[in-house]
């Protein structure tokens, strides 16, 4: 089978198209964004420029060539209706009824809850003229209307939809329901990448070492072009370091990432919480050099939402790292079946707790560690949500 991708936030379907690959498929995937994030050279040592002939880049893609019919448009679209089907993240939805093929999308925030969401329109056209031209505010309105309107009809035209459970975010549940898409469409997986990322021993460090590579972004209300997924109330976080330090004295080896919203602010909450000689701030970074963090790391942090673990929290299971999280355990074990050995926080006293649980005790974080590993070989297999997106397109 002939299968072709378009768009890859954070390099999530190229996961997929990996492991599509290593079963037999023909595989064409599209680059459409020159950030980094969404590029597979930055995740990849093995993906090079020139990409391999199965890679295809077209970046950058605008707003204006998937509202349009122009030329880069026309090339993306006549390329994938030489697929048998297509896997659509992003804006690659807003042109599935072009391309007319089987379809499963890949929705990861905001191509739903902002590019899929009527409501946001006179928000973005606002945002764009704070002192609107009435022209150039209409023809601005016009531009979206046809994008958001394109975005929610590949969406409710799709065979398939993988989006975060029913109930973790109730926003989107909302818009999936006023688009028109049925119980029987919608799915839900999660991915981390088994084929690259291995299991590291754990290095036991002295201080012990925290790694958080989750965007910093925690204050409320959110910005327009974000969606519930982004909120990541690294603030919990913060104050639960904090609250460690003070109550332990127990210095600790701290790494964040200089990403996100919120970054000053985190900073500034730092100092406050008076544990700022403890931390290392890191430039951003490509995926290999998380990866390469998360080998040197005791213990990782992830999101304190009402989100859910993301590639983040799965791939630093996937090295055998204990995540304290909120892993949303009242929705997520009753999709999956069974627990995640994930260490629950919700609040700072809990932030707190749980390091007391692994930086005291090696043996528990040894073991967290193997757990983690062992959920994901179990339940996160890209080979597992290849197999369920075949029988979601009809491959034999």
């Amino acid at each position: 089978m002939k299968i072709g991708f378009l768009g890859n936030t954070n390099n999530y379907p190229f996961i997929l198209a990996r492991a599509l690959r290593r079963m037999g498929h023909e595989i064409l995937f599209i680059v459409d964004s020159p950030e980094r994030l969404y590029r597979p050279e930055y995740r990849y040592d093995d993906i090079t420029l020139p990409y391999p002939e199965w890679v295809y880049d077209v970046s950058p893609v605008s707003l204006w060539d998937f509202a349009f019919p122009t030329p880069k448009r026309a090339k993306i679209i006549s390329l994938l209706k030489n697929c048998d089907a297509v896997i659509l993240n992003g804006l690659g939805p807003s042109l599935l009824l072009h391309i007319d093929r089987p379809a499963v999308i890949l929705l990861t925030g905001s191509d739903l809850e902002y590019y899929g969401n009527l409501q946001t329109i006179d928000e973005l056209v606002t945002a764009v003229h704070r002192k609107p031209v009435f022209l150039r505010r209409m023809w601005r309105k016009y531009v979206y209307t046809r994008l958001v309107s394109a975005q929610r009809a590949g969406i409710r035209s799709a065979t398939t939809i993988n989006y975060v459970g029913p109930g973790l975010i109730p926003k989107g549940d909302a818009l999936l329901k006023e688009i028109g898409i049925q119980d029987s469409q919608w799915i839900f997986f999660l991915m981390t990448d088994l084929e690259k990322i291995h299991p590291e021993p754990l290095p036991h460090n002295q201080p012990l070492r925290t790694f958080c590579a989750t965007r910093l972004t925690w204050k409320k209300p959110l910005a327009l072009g974000t969606s519930e997924l982004d909120y990541k109330g690294s603030d919990i976080m913060i104050r639960g370091l904090g609250l460690f330090a003070r109550t332990t004295h127990i210095p600790l080896d701290i790494r964040l990432v200089k990403k996100g919203m919120h970054v000053a602010e985190t900073m500034h909450l730092i100092e406050e919480e008076g544990f700022a000689e403890q931390v290392t701030w890191l430039e951003e970074m490509s995926q290999l050099g998380v990866w390469a963090e998360y080998k040197q790391a005791d213990i990782i942090f992830e999101q304190f939402g009402l989100s859910v673990i993301g590639m983040a929290g799965l791939d630093a299971m996937a090295t055998g790292r204990p995540i304290i999280a909120n892993g949303r355990p009242e929705i997520m074990e009753k999709r999956i079946g069974v627990p995640a050995p994930i260490c629950q926080a919700v609040t700072p006293e809990e932030v707190c707790a749980q390091l007391q649980r692994l930086v005291l005790d090696p043996a528990e974080r040894e073991r967290v560690g193997l757990l983690s590993r062992q959920y994901v070989e179990k339940y996160c297999s890209p080979e597992h949500a290849a197999q369920i997106c075949l029988e979601r397109l009809g491959a034999k």
